[in-house]
């Protein structure tokens, strides 16, 4: 499964000078670049990464996990990011615990490199999984974001894991690949919550393949067993503090929300013609749990009052509009390196166009193997369960590694379809 006894020696140099690379420039970045990649600041918290930060001092200082207005404890964020920092914290103090996440980071981003490596060998070969790990490397925000003090590192592993995992479990069917794919998906739960409903890509499949009932039901409790041990610390410690069952977060108002504006445009507010003045609080004097309500019921109050007077806008927004915001960018947000953003955003294009391209000529071929599919409906499915939110570059992230892999799929077909490749050979 992990294995490289079989790989020429090429390949594995290769493969090894990639990790390489990569980590030695992930490793340089942070040390010269240090807190400036902070998308907030410290002194007024006004953006996640900070926020983060923040929620892990106070973790270590008081054992109490806070978000927004400390020290009240929180259930708007998922806990596996503001943990680990404290873990790091605790051992390397309040600034030295944020480089040695971030070095952890870069190490997991190496990891993320070799389940790059093996799903592209799985589902093609060792050429295609080899062009894909070099087109990754000089994907830029495979440096910068490392930088970064966010979910995004730790959850795309653990996704990565869950699709390679899931590609194994539908293949062999084999009760400790689905075990595996239930111990990924509830780490990746407890990072960002949106990957909660993946199991819908496992039944697509099941479908496919023609699973049968009984197996389906086993695998099923298997996976669930495993996920509900997972998250059972936190939601015994959501119950204890908020005498409530939640699952996961209450935190979807405010991008329930702002997803509402058509091109995030909240000017429009003022000339829509709805009446607000129900909604009218103060933000301030309302708990998080209760202004996540708010923001949710006014999501409900402008949708059904607008999407009548302009129903084509607003199917073209919730789909083509939303979708190109996730898709069509970079997540990267700050230049490194003297690298423009213009650069890093011409090669993401062209890795788009390439993976779509790859995409659409996998599923031309005659001798296909239907476990492709299993990539491709992941790419889907992060693209779909934003759609209902604010959707960004930096939600479609986690999942850049499977589109990169159909991109070298299609160069190496490009490539072995060349008349005459051999002269390139010598």
């Amino acid at each position: 499964m992990f294995s490289l006894k079989n790989e020429k020696r090429s390949i594995k140099v290769l493969l090894f000078l990639s990790c390489l690379i990569l980590f030695s420039l992930i490793l340089i970045s942070i040390f010269y670049y240090g807190n400036t990649t902070l998308l907030g600041n410290f002194y007024e918290p006004n953006n996640d990464d900070v926020k983060f930060i923040r929620s892990a001092w106070n973790l270590v200082q008081t054992g109490v996990y806070t978000y927004h207005a400390p020290p009240n404890p929180t259930v708007f964020m998922m806990p596996g990011v503001a943990y680990t920092l404290a873990f790091f914290m605790s051992i390397f103090n309040k600034f030295g615990g944020l480089t040695a996440f971030r070095i952890a980071q870069g190490v997991v981003q190496i990891l993320s490199l070799l389940l790059l490596f093996f799903i592209s060998r799985k589902i093609f070969n060792s050429k295609v999984a080899i062009v894909a790990v070099i087109l990754d490397l000089i994907y830029i925000p495979e440096i910068w974001v490392p930088n970064l003090i966010l979910t995004e590192i730790f959850f795309k592993f653990f996704v990565l894991c869950l699709i390679y995992f899931s590609i194994y479990a539908i293949d062999e069917d084999k009760t400790k690949f689905y075990i595996l794919g239930g111990v990924a998906l509830g780490f990746a739960v407890l990072f960002r919550p949106t990957i909660s409903a993946y199991p819908i890509v496992i039944l697509i499949m099941w479908i496919i393949k023609k699973l049968s009932i009984k197996k389906a039901v086993k695998y099923t409790l298997a996976v669930t067993v495993v996920f509900c041990i997972i998250l059972s610390p936190w939601w015994i410690r959501n119950y204890k503090t908020f005498n409530r069952f939640i699952p996961f977060t209450l935190a979807t108002g405010n991008p329930m929300l702002q997803g509402t504006f058509i091109n995030y445009d909240q000017t429009t507010k003022a000339t829509d013609g709805l009446d607000y003045t129900h909604y009218n609080t103060k933000i301030s004097t309302l708990s998080e749990i209760e202004k996540n309500t708010l923001e949710i019921d006014v999501s409900k109050y402008r949708l059904k009052n607008l999407f009548p007077k302009e129903p084509l806008k607003f199917i073209y927004w919730y789909t083509i509009g939303k979708g190109s915001y996730q898709v069509l960018t970079p997540f990267y947000w700050r230049n490194i390196f003297n690298i423009k953003y213009e650069v890093a955003g011409i090669y993401h294009f062209i890795l788009l166009i390439l993976s779509f391209t790859g995409m659409i000529f996998y599923f031309l071929r005659r001798n296909k193997d239907v476990l492709g599919i299993l990539p491709i409906a992941s790419v889907v499915y992060f693209i779909l369960i934003y759609l209902p939110f604010f959707t960004m570059s930096r939600y479609f992230y986690p999942v850049m590694p499977i589109l990169i892999m159909f991109s070298a799929y299609i160069c190496v077909t490009i490539f072995e379809n060349i008349p005459f490749k051999e002269k390139f050979l010598k």
